[in-house]
């Protein structure tokens, strides 16, 4: 994964190279979608930023983190109660 600075809203982010295979690009230049502000831009994947990670927010982060300390039953139930609510 390489860190990423969006032209548009200037977030840093972390883009996988697997996103970024099909993607349009010219050499280094690829055309990605920022997860940010959700605009595409050209982006040097290859190059990556020193700049500390804005994406996604801290908020985020924690929730990740936290599902990553749930048991695989725990998860399970969970991903079951979510699908309760989410719309066909």
């Amino acid at each position: 994964m390489t860190r990423v600075k969006c032209r548009k809203c200037t977030n840093v982010y972390e883009q996988s190279l697997a996103g970024v295979v099909i993607a349009p690009h010219v050499g280094p230049l690829h055309y990605v979608k920022c997860p940010a502000c959700g605009k595409r831009s050209w982006t040097n994947i290859y190059s990556s930023v020193k700049d500390p990670i804005t994406w996604p927010p801290e908020a985020k982060q924690k929730d990740q983190a936290f599902q990553l300390e749930l048991s695989e039953e725990e998860l399970e139930n969970k991903r079951i109660e979510e699908s309760k609510y989410e719309k066909v």
